[in-house]
């Protein structure tokens, strides 16, 4: 998978408004998503990108389904380093 699938993913699984990481930050990303041991909510996930991004806009919605978070995980597995 590319930087910019993984990217498109991680839009749509936070519902990301507004950002503007970096490849290496998107790696790094990727990096900490696939080393992490924990459940895939999307408290977590959000966790890790705020860990690196710091802070980012998105939507807030209840009840979210967690099943598209245990996908983005499993892609953050298939993210090259090629951009």
């Amino acid at each position: 998978m590319n930087i910019r699938s993984f990217k498109a993913e991680l839009e749509s699984a936070l519902m990301i408004t507004k950002w503007s990481p970096t490849d290496n930050q998107l790696l790094e990303i990727a990096k900490k998503l696939k080393n992490f041991k924990g459940e895939p909510t999307k408290s977590n996930v959000e966790k890790v990108v705020l860990d690196v991004l710091g802070s980012y806009e998105a939507r807030m919605l209840e009840g979210v389904d967690n099943s598209d978070l245990t996908t983005l995980l499993m892609l953050a597995t298939k993210v090259d380093s090629g951009k």
